[in-house]
């Protein structure tokens, strides 16, 4: 994060409650079940519902979440805090950390691959103990990780609706703000949680770590997912806080005295994705015909709308971050329209338009599509740039009769083990021997170093196979109303420790 671009929000002395924060975020969410929700306007507001069994900090660290935790010798002890409780009023057992963790199991992909090495799950005393059959590095970082991680839910939710979606009225969890009102495409509306118990043994946590106060009463997410009135919404007081300001809004919005202006790495990736499963998309030259073809300057120029606003990036990972990996054969921002039509030459591709899935509820999504089609028409391949609303963008994505490519804008993790693409099973449906035998190492080996090394070898086989492309890595612009304080300080946008001076 940069310094702030205009002047600060008025200092106050204490943090004050009450009154109602009017966030923005791009899409309605389909749901509100944290354990299934993977978009991030699901996301937002389901952080401030549940919380995990566990918490990262900003710098990837583990910290008590609902629970107290031990980990020695393999063995995972979870231990609800006490005074926890549900926003029903029921106090969190060691039932509910339990059925948690086998819907955990059952649901996301990341908890099976952990449960191949769980010998034995059981209730002793007031814990949750896991045993499992070995040394494994990602145990803690999996079950803390804010994307899909241990989300603790109430026994009879769990039982009611096992794998299936949970309804928005039975999202029930431990967090500081409780499900009041969802109005499809108008907001989301959470309220305080008045006997929510923080976490006191996290002071000096950073980030979703950090003990929540829930300073506000309430919190409204509206779902906007024009940039432009997004932003113009905030100026007319009709939100409190936006993201992802148009460039050429940023100087005027950075002179008014009613705004603050700060720029923010929250280590999104613009990027596509092949269907590696099915249709003409599964040709290996034809993806290398087109990473080919690929200036990333102007594409993340058409997504950002100037050079300050992203970073080139030929990794999934953060160039902050301690996995960052400069390694892409040398095929990473390289235009090569030999090379691409030498490529396509070799390929199977007849010559249809190949049909690229985007959104314009996240406009880079759309406007990087464009480009992508304009720069591969250079050597005569066609695409059908294909319009949806998010909801539907991320229904066809898991559906491989749908789409040739998508759209996506994904998240860097605090440990690669995590990046999505990583499971096969992900939309793009990326299945290859040598990938699982590295992901498997990877999440076996301890030695950082070790790790390192596999990690880059995962990085070599992305531009050998090219079963999706990053673009870069943004930089967004977000501004908010001078009476807000202390929104989130992570990639993770949260609002449980903001409020209002006003």
């Amino acid at each position: 994060m940069s310094d702030t671009e205009a002047t600060p929000a008025p200092a106050t002395d204490e943090p004050a409650r009450g009154g109602s924060l009017k966030v923005t975020i791009n899409s309605d969410p389909v749901m509100l079940d944290a354990m299934l929700s993977n978009t991030e306007s699901e996301q937002i507001p389901a952080w401030h519902i549940f919380e995990g069994a566990l918490s990262c900090d900003a710098s990837g660290a583990v910290w008590p979440g609902v629970c107290e935790y031990t980990f020695e010798n393999n063995v995972l002890t979870l231990t609800a805090r006490e005074g926890v409780t549900f926003h029903n009023g029921d106090a969190c057992t060691a039932e509910d950390v339990y059925a948690s963790a086998q819907r955990w199991i059952e649901t996301v992909s990341a908890a099976k691959e952990l449960a191949e090495n769980l010998t034995n799950m059981e209730i002793v005393d007031n814990s949750v103990v896991l045993t499992f059959s070995k040394a494994i590095p990602t145990v803690l970082i999996t079950v803390a990780s804010y994307d899909q991680g241990l989300a603790i839910i109430p026994k009879s939710i769990c039982e009611k609706y096992g794998s299936e979606q949970i309804a928005d009225s039975d999202c029930i969890g431990t967090g500081p703000y409780m499900f009041a009102e969802h109005l499809a495409d108008r907001y989301v509306l959470l309220k305080r949680y008045d006997a929510y118990v923080p976490a006191a043994a996290n002071e000096g946590a950073t980030g979703m770590a950090a003990p929540k106060m829930a300073y506000c009463d309430e919190i409204y997410f509206y779902p906007v997912s024009d940039k432009t009135a997004r932003i113009t919404g905030v100026q007319t007081g009709e939100y409190d806080i936006g993201i992802g300001i148009p460039s050429n809004m940023i100087a005027d919005l950075s002179t008014d005295p009613n705004l603050v202006v700060e720029m923010r790495d929250l280590g999104i990736f613009a990027c596509m994705i092949f269907n590696n499963q099915s249709g003409p998309c599964t040709d290996k030259n034809l993806r290398n015909a087109i990473l080919a073809c690929l200036d990333m300057n102007e594409l993340m120029l058409a997504a950002q709308g100037s050079a300050d606003l992203y970073r080139l990036n030929p990794c999934y990972m953060m160039t902050s971050s301690q996995w960052y990996v400069e390694e892409s054969l040398g095929k990473y921002n390289n235009v090569d329209l030999e090379a691409a039509k030498a490529y396509l030459e070799q390929s199977s591709y007849d010559g249809q338009p190949l049909v690229f899935v985007t959104t314009k509820d996240n406009d880079y999504f759309y406007k990087t599509a464009i480009v992508v089609a304009q720069m591969v028409k250079q050597i005569g391949i066609e695409m059908d740039v294909q319009v949806y609303d998010n909801p539907t963008l991320k229904q066809y994505r898991n559906d491989p009769t749908k789409y040739d490519i998508f759209s996506g804008g994904l998240g860097d993790k605090p440990d690669p083990t995590q990046v999505v693409w990583m499971d096969e099973t992900w939309a793009g449906f990326w299945s290859n021997e040598t990938k699982n035998e590295l992901a498997e190492q990877l999440a076996n080996e301890t030695d950082f170093d070790k790790r390192y090394a596999i990690w880059t070898e995962i990085c070599k086989l992305v531009y050998e196979e090219v079963p999706n492309i990053t673009f870069g890595e943004r930089i967004n612009p977000v501004v908010y109303r001078n009476y807000v304080h202390n929104i989130f300080d992570t990639k993770q946008k949260y609002y449980w420790n903001t409020w209002i001076s006003e």
